[in-house]
Order: structure tokens, then sequence, then C-alpha cells
């Protein structure tokens, strides 16, 4: 009895070309996993089921309604896991995917969800001006509004008069004799400051892992993020461009478009520590190598090229896997499989690795088109 496990991105570009993107790619999928029993001599007839199922994602996925969020939010992946022989069918809708997959195996694979859940996190985006206000609390399936403030015109209105410390005699002087540029700096400061605090307030009471700030005024923002409680600041991850008025579904994507940019930014840097731990022999290039030291739970970060994949087995119920060898019991059921590589990233995941997908050109020339792996401890040569 085997599960079905498939993974795909629905971004607006996969969505845009018709057939939409994400159709012909699982098409492509299925084709190669039914030329690879053929290839292998498998008997086709005992994947009966699992074909079914493939029919059973197919039309699902023609539905553009079952494509849409209940929430109005976007929804840039999707998780599907079928079993028909068992009465088995669930579907997650997700910010995006680690990885366009197809994966047949005797248990599902719901790694993927998780590693998104917490890689994606709960994020705080704040939307303010010198009179408004938004607070949205930003998760992996919600959009909750926290504060919905659209005129605040307090945070406009002036003083009459200015106390100043002359000694200890109280000095005042009217607005009047102040220039322009000093209360609107005054104003600027008060709007930041009490930005800041409201932020602080809602980290006491929910705790959130990336803070991001819009701001119609750009220039307030480094105001804020100075103002920032400590335990606050190094939760913030940048800028994000919102309209005014906006709304949830623009809060959404706006988010979204962010991570994918931090994540090309961080591709790069990621590229020059691969290289230096290779140098030190802290990592390993290639996917029996980096398979080796997952199974031995030495893999920190796991890079894979978007476009790699190998022929590979798995053992069950030792779980041992790999690209060639054979199963360490004699008893184990051996499972072929068209890209050991989603056994890899599972299973790392599973250990509480990092994944990450390399998409630029600097990334993935590191790791030479292949795998690469950090590991979290060196393995002394044997002598």
């Amino acid at each position: 009895m085997f599960y079905t496990s498939v993974y795909l991105s629905l971004s607006p570009d996969d969505r845009a070309d018709r057939p939409p993107r994400f159709i012909v790619k699982f098409k492509t999928l299925v084709k190669r996993f039914k030329e690879f029993l053929k290839e292998k001599g498998l008997d086709e007839g005992e994947f009966k089921g699992v074909y079914e199922d493939f029919d059973k994602i197919e039309d699902f996925l023609s539905n553009p309604k079952n494509l849409e969020s209940e929430e109005g939010i976007p929804v840039r992946g999707i998780a599907i896991f079928s079993n028909g022989s068992e009465g088995y069918w669930e579907v997650v809708q997700l910010p995006y995917v680690i990885r366009n997959s197809l994966v047949v195996d005797v248990e599902p694979y719901k790694r993927g969800i998780l590693a998104v859940e917490t890689e994606f996190g709960k994020n705080l985006v704040v939307d303010f001006g010198k009179k408004h206000f938004y607070v949205y609390m930003v998760e992996p399936y919600s959009l909750r509004t926290l504060a919905e403030t659209p005129d605040f015109t307090q945070w406009a209105e002036r003083p009459a008069t200015f106390k100043y410390a002359a000694g200890n005699i109280p000095a005042y002087r009217t607005t009047g004799t102040k220039n322009f540029e000093m209360l609107k700096m005054e104003e600027e400061s008060r709007v930041a400051k009490f930005v800041a605090n409201e932020i602080f307030e809602i980290y006491k009471r929910e705790r959130f892992d990336n803070l991001f700030l819009s701001s119609s005024d750009r220039k307030l923002i480094p105001m804020v993020v100075s103002y920032l409680h400590t335990y606050v600041k190094h939760t913030y991850r940048g800028e994000l461009n919102l309209s005014h008025p906006t709304n949830k579904n623009e809060v959404y994507n706006v988010l979204l478009d962010k991570i994918a940019q931090m994540d090309r930014e961080e591709e790069n840097r990621l590229a020059a520590r691969f290289e230096e731990m290779l140098a030190i022999e802290m990592a390993v290039k290639g996917l029996q190598p980096a398979i080796d030291m997952a199974l031995l739970g030495n893999v920190e970060t796991l890079i894979v090229d978007v476009d790699f994949s190998k022929e590979g087995f798995i053992c069950h119920p030792s779980g041992y896997y790999g690209v060639f060898g054979e199963c360490p019991s004699a008893s184990d059921r051996v499972v072929l499989t068209p890209d050991i590589t989603n056994k890899l990233i599972e299973h790392v995941l599973s250990l509480g690795g990092r994944v990450e997908m390399a998409n630029t050109d600097r990334l993935r020339n590191a790791i030479s088109g292949t795998v690469g792996a950090i590991l979290r401890w060196k393995i002394e040569a044997k002598v």
C-alpha cells in the first residue's frame, strides 16, 4: 500500500500560463515516475492504486476553486497526500513549498509542511504614518489585524508650549519661537516612539519571530528601529512597501515577495560559507557523501540544486537509504524511487537540520549543480 505525496509551487508565475505551469510540472513528475517503473522492470499492477491517486490529484488541481484559501489570503504552494486504497486524502495550502516533488512511498512525506511552517514563522507587519497605524500578524495559514487606526490625529497635534530645564528652574517658551524643522523633528520622534512602544507591548502579549515595517514616510522607519526595545530589535527583518490604504491580500503578497528576496540574498552568503567550510573539511559535496553524513545525523545545512535529482532506494523499516548499496537487514522492504533527494531532504529536516534550495548561480556553482552539506562536526579521517 503506497502513499502519494505531492508538493507544488503555485506562485503567480506558475498560475499565469495556459495550461498552468504547476499542472505541467505535475504531469512531468508523473510521467517520470511511470517511466522509472518501466526502466526498473517493476510490476505496474502493484502501483494501480497510485495511478488512481495521480488521476484524483490532477482532477483536484484542475479546479481553480480548490487552490483558493477560505481565509482570503494568497496560496503559493500546496501539499497533497493520497492513498485511495486506505481512503486517505489530505490537502494543505501553503505560502510556498521547498521544492516541487512527487514521492511514492509506504508513508506520506509530511516533513516539508513543518519545514515551511517553521521557516515562515509568525510575522508582525506594522504599517504606519503620522496619522495611521495598522498592525497585522501573518502566519502560514492566517492573517489577523491586531490594530487598525486609519486616522490617529493625536499624532499630528502639537502642544502649545514646550518645557525645558534651565538649571533647577523650569523655563517655558511658546511654539511660535520654534522653527518649523524643530517642530517636524519632534513630531516624527513622537510618532516613532509611539510605534516602537506599541510593538513592544504586542511582543509582550504575543511573541513573534519576524518584524517588518512599512511607512508612508520611509525616513520614519530607521527612527522606529532605533527606539525598538532590545528584546524586539533582533526580530527586525526589513522594510515593506505597502500602499495606503492596503488590504489583507496585498500585505500577504508583499510579505511573500520580501521573504523570497531575502532568501536570494541569503543564498550568496550561504555560498561563501559553504566554500569556507568545504576548505576546512566541515562540508561535503555530492549526493552520496551528503546522505552518508545525514545518516550519521551530521548535517547542519543541506543545500540542493533546484533542478537536481537522482535515483535511489529506501529501506523499511530500518530507514536506511542511498544511491547504491544494500539494506542493512534482509527483512527490510526495498522501495525504489526516481528521486532519492526527497528522502534526504525529509531526513535532514526530521533531525532539525536546515534545507536550502539553490536557485542563484553562485550557490548552484558552489555545490556543482548537485548537493552540498555543511556539517555539525568534523569527521576525522581513518588511519
